[in-house]
């Protein structure tokens, strides 16, 4: 089960190019970006619960005007 924080935690680690996350008391170095990519999308659907599980399809919206 993973937590919120963890999944920021990541979110973060990524978004700042880093390879390295501590998560509370430990510090987990990751192989590559691909690994931490896959993980993140293992917690949002973990904290998503069953019945709220992600998919990995972005929806969009346009609005005519701006087109």
């Amino acid at each position: 089960m993973f937590t919120q924080s963890q999944a920021d935690a990541l979110e973060r680690a990524i978004a700042e190019g880093v390879d390295e996350v501590k998560y509370e008391d430990r510090t987990v170095k990751y192989r590559s970006l691909a690994d931490m990519l896959a993980l993140l999308g293992r917690m949002r659907a973990d904290l998503a619960g069953p019945n709220n599980a992600r998919t990995d399809a972005i929806k969009a919206s346009f609005d005519k005007e701006m087109c």
